[in-house]
């Protein structure tokens, strides 16, 4: 989402038509033997989305808390159900780091001072979205996946998907530049992969 969005006009992202009418038709999906696939989009869900609630605390704006609720409230209501949400959540603790020597930015972490600082983190997207690809897929719900990140987190569950099923995969980075490439550990796993989303598809 904030990848696709940062550094444009747009504060909305449909996922629903981005895909079906933008992203997918865009895609030549052959099977095993080089025969072209006819695609269409399960009816529902049709995508799973996966999130986490921002914690006030540490947002970066004050409405951002506000404005995630109104947004996953609209992608749950706009299209029939077509778009289900799966949340993990925002873990936030104190921990101790080493910090950067100024003086020495090569000396090695062990000889760094410590100060304690707030750790963020983001827990159970990953792993909602692996054991959903992989059920899924295994399960004979899907015969094509397209996981939209660039986190190699994703990989094995890609890999596992490749070993045990023909599901095709394919890959989107979500990003609106044509500037980030996408991970090598994650698209050698993949039958096809897209780069970025361009402002055109966004735009619409």
């Amino acid at each position: 989402y904030y990848g696709c969005l940062r550094g444009t006009p747009y504060k909305w992202l449909d996922l629903l038509p981005l895909f079906e009418k933008h992203i997918l038709p865009s895609i030549l999906v052959t099977d095993n033997h080089g025969q072209i696939r006819a695609w269409r989009l399960l009816e529902s869900p049709s995508i799973k989305y996966f999130t986490a609630k921002i914690i006030e605390s540490v947002a970066r704006a004050g409405d951002s808390v506000s404005s995630q609720a109104l947004y996953h409230t609209a992608l749950r209501k706009l299209h029939d159900g077509r778009i289900e949400l799966i949340e993990g959540y925002y873990a936030v603790n104190k921990m101790k780091v080493k910090i950067v020597d100024p003086e020495n930015p090569d000396k090695a972490p062990r000889e760094c001072r410590e100060i304690q600082a707030w750790k963020v983190e983001e827990k159970q997207s990953d792993v909602n979205l692996a054991l959903q690809a992989y059920h899924d897929s295994i399960t004979g719900q899907v015969d094509h996946a397209v996981i939209v990140t660039n986190d190699t987190d994703i990989a094995p569950a890609l890999q596992m998907i490749r070993a045990h099923t023909d599901v095709r995969i394919g890959v989107v980075v979500p990003t609106s530049g044509q500037n980030r490439s996408a991970n090598t550990d994650l698209i050698k796993f993949a039958h096809w992969k897209r780069e970025h989303i361009n402002s055109g598809e966004l735009a619409a």
